[in-house]
């Protein structure tokens, strides 16, 4: 059974937190704010201890509006304090990066509950109530329908979150997952289905204006304003309830994903392995799903796991014959898509030099020359970032691409590079002036660098 969409949501917006200059194997940074605030939380603490003999003093003096702001205040400070001493205490750990998205929906839900709760203070706090001395009271109430709808949803969520059984079959005739571990999982999936089923037939009837839900949020307002003139506010009830209830929902459903996510880490590196050792050795290219499931595992690996499929796969290609660049190549895409905050260069020279030593079509041949220029000057950029002096091969590796990209060179007959094409092939050239002839043959199995020579002259001065 398909997870509804509305449930997916705060993880479409949490993939705001793995952008194109983040790293996903990488913990999420401590903003600046953060780490400010962590420094004086003991201070944060003692103000909202003073915060607190103000509003017993404004209280005693009727001062209702001081009341109210400096208790909110103390609140917000508290909250502040408690936050960044839990932060302290637990530092993030490597995430894969599914439970990376999960965590960061999880950050962004939990703000959300904590202005629903400061907004459902700021009503229990007004004027009306600190005239009466219901204020505890109103705030009481107020947290209890929040917490009894958060949990409720909680729950409804984690039935939600549970992997749902897969019956359907693969080409063996074998199930295509193994079948649940517990019999809750079987339970949520049925609970699940129930209760959309009942849930969508009685909708009309649950919220109409003498439903059980109206019914009950004013059962529970009505014990807000007890012993008072004021009137109960069902509606104020009824908005407290569905917020938290919705968010409650939302928290369970993505808690219990985050944890099948956390669990099933040390499986992914373990599958990915196995589908990396599969494409590689199989006898026969296995087909474009196995390939597709290959890469999803290695891009969903940890970075542990991916340094080791690299290692692997750059012992596979070094022999540089097609059939071993062709192999390996999806290999290196994934590792290069994954790394998408751009660290290793080595990642990015091999899937380059894949691209080049491969079998080409005289129709794409450009395409595959120009994506391994691309890839090149990326793993150049940043293996000079990093200060590293070696690996100067990836030099030479760019200038057998600008050679095989010069329409001058392409020519038939070929002839002499524009000036400025020849001086950047040049002076990649004198670049790699070191790197061994075993490594320049392997990367220039054409001889196009001689060939381009012999065009192109040094001209002496």
């Amino acid at each position: 059974m398909k997870i509804p969409f509305f449930l997916r949501l705060p993880v479409l917006w949490a993939a705001g937190d793995t952008p194109a200059g983040s790293s996903p194997d990488q913990p999420p940074k401590k903003t600046d704010l953060t780490t400010e605030l962590r420094k004086y939380y003991p201070l944060l603490l003692l103000a909202s201890a003073a915060l607190v003999y103000v509003v017993v003093k404004a209280e005693e003096r009727g001062n209702w509006h001081v009341a109210q702001s400096c208790l909110l205040t103390a609140l917000f400070l508290t909250g502040i304090t408690i936050c960044c001493c839990w932060s302290e205490k637990h530092k993030t750990r490597e995430l894969p990066l599914k439970a990376r998205i999960y965590h960061g929906a999880l950050r962004k839900l939990l703000w959300c509950v904590a202005a629903g709760m400061f907004a459902m203070l700021s009503a229990a706090t007004r004027q009306e109530y600190w005239a009466h001395a219901n204020v505890a009271r109103a705030i009481g109430y107020g947290i209890l329908i929040a917490g009894s709808a958060f949990i409720l949803g909680v729950l409804a969520g984690y039935l939600f979150g549970l992997r749902p059984t897969d019956n359907s079959k693969n080409s063996a005739n074998q199930p295509s997952n193994p079948p649940p571990q517990t019999n809750l999982v079987e339970i949520a999936d049925w609970l699940t289905k129930v209760i959309l089923g009942a849930g969508l037939v009685q909708l009309t009837n649950l919220a109409s204006s003498n439903g059980p839900i109206w019914k009950f949020a004013g059962f529970m307002a009505s014990g807000v304003v007890l012993g008072t003139d004021e009137k109960a506010n069902p509606p104020m009830a009824l908005a407290i309830m569905g917020f938290f209830s919705a968010c409650g929902l939302l928290y369970g459903y993505l808690w219990t994903r985050y944890e099948d996510a956390v669990t099933s880490y040390g499986a992914g590196d373990a599958s990915a392995a196995a589908l990396v050792n599969l494409w590689l050795n199989s006898p026969t290219t296995p087909n474009g799903q196995t390939c597709s499931n290959m890469m999803d595992a290695v891009k969903n690996a940890s970075s542990t796991a991916r340094i080791r499929i690299f290692l692997q796969a750059e012992e596979y290609r070094k022999s540089a014959t097609e059939d071993a660049n062709e192999r390996s190549l999806p290999i290196f895409q994934a590792l290069v898509d994954a790394d998408s905050e751009g660290v290793f260069h080595r990642n990015r020279s091999q899937f380059a030099l894949a691209l080049m030593g491969k079998k080409k079509d005289p129709k794409t041949s450009n395409n595959d020359w120009s994506q391994a220029l691309s890839l090149l000057n990326d793993a150049i950029r940043i293996r000079d970032r990093s200060g590293e002096p070696a690996w100067r091969d990836y030099e030479f590796a760019r200038a057998v691409c600008q050679i095989k990209l010069d329409p001058n060179f392409t020519n038939v007959p070929p002839r002499a590079s524009e000036p400025l094409t020849a001086q950047s092939i040049r002076e990649d050239l004198v670049q790699a002036k070191d790197v061994q002839d075993a490594v320049k043959s392997l990367i220039d199995k054409g001889q196009v660098v001689g060939t381009w020579e012999g065009l192109n002259p040094k001209k002496t001065p």
